[in-house]
């Protein structure tokens, strides 16, 4: 290790320039110690271009996974022409870029002003009676979500709105972990964070029975159990759904809505809210999945687990 990677505790640096590059993701690549220590230090409109120029740099050292990314949107939008699968992709791109920025915010923004922003950035007009009304049950409310616009903001916006609110999330490193946490805790947002729990959906039963808001995602493959009683069609596969979805509907009765927080432009977003129907026969991750693949296909730039949509696809 060079004497300047030591002088600065460059360790995680230094170890991933030592390791085989396929095995990085862009979130650990943007999470390295190196990287957050400069996006905790530097003005926000400075990580914002900082995070642009290392988001074009991983893309342009991963031609593969840029590859794959348009391939799968031509897979999904087979009645699209070439000229509009290349501007999907291009507002992909800019939508993971935008993705990681509003990540910065949600992170490193002072308090006071990160409120400030979503409270006059986010419209809820029209959608906030359909959570108002789901509270009033007294069941508890799930809001499934997707990899979808501006996740990130989802939880910390409710909350703002004086919404009890509790959300499940994993983090790539335990650095973030270490200033995610306390942050959020801050703001009057508790998360579970899955490796410190004996089990999420006990915690998230609780959570539940206390008539609060749980945000989960509707669409995260990796921890999906599949249900192989069940198949439907998503985005042109035939896939098992996930069960654990349907398992907590069932065990605490909570109302279950798809919530999205769809960019608008302009650091303008709009908060979509829709009460989930349970048509009995199937589970009731299938219309949530099949709510959130109407949005996918009016807004595919929005969606930015594109990359994966082949292990999505393989579920079945």
């Amino acid at each position: 290790m060079t004497t300047l990677a030591r002088v600065l505790h460059l360790d995680s640096l230094w170890n991933w320039r030592q390791r085989p590059w396929s095995k990085f993701s862009l979130s650990r690549f943007l999470h390295l110690r190196f990287n957050l220590f400069l996006l905790s230090a530097w003005p926000i409109s400075c990580t914002k271009a900082y995070i642009w120029i290392l988001t074009k740099l991983y893309f342009f050292c991963r031609p593969a996974e840029v590859a794959a990314i348009r391939r799968n949107i031509a897979k999904a939008m087979k009645d699209r022409q070439p000229s509009e699968i290349n501007n999907i992709y291009k507002g992909v791109i800019k939508g993971i870029v935008r993705h990681y920025q509003e990540k910065t915010f949600n992170g490193f923004l002072a308090v006071p002003k990160f409120k400030k922003f979503l409270l006059s950035r986010v419209c809820f007009d029209g959608f906030e009676r359909v959570l108002q009304d789901a509270l009033k049950d007294g069941r508890g409310v799930i809001i499934a979500t997707g990899h979808y616009g501006a996740i990130e903001f989802l939880p910390s916006y409710l909350v703002f709105r004086k919404y009890p609110t509790v959300t499940v999330a994993k983090f790539t490193t335990e650095r973030l972990k270490k200033i995610m946490i306390p942050r959020a805790n801050g703001q009057g947002l508790d998360v579970i964070v899955p490796g410190d729990v004996n089990n999420v959906l006990q915690e998230a039963s609780k959570v539940l029975s206390q008539n609060k808001i749980f945000v989960t995602q509707c669409d995260e493959t990796d921890a999906w159990h599949a249900d192989r009683n069940h198949t439907m069609e998503f985005l042109g596969k035939k896939i098992h759904p996930d069960r654990m979805l349907s398992v907590l509907c069932r065990r605490t009765g909570a109302v279950l809505l798809l919530g999205l927080l769809h960019r608008e432009g302009k650091n303008r977003y709009k908060l979509f809210l829709h009460r989930v129907p349970d048509e009995g026969d199937v589970p009731i991750s299938v219309p949530t999945l099949k709510l959130l693949e109407e949005y996918i296909y009016r807004h595919p730039e929005q969606w930015y687990e594109w990359k994966k949509y082949e292990r999505f696809a393989c579920t079945n």
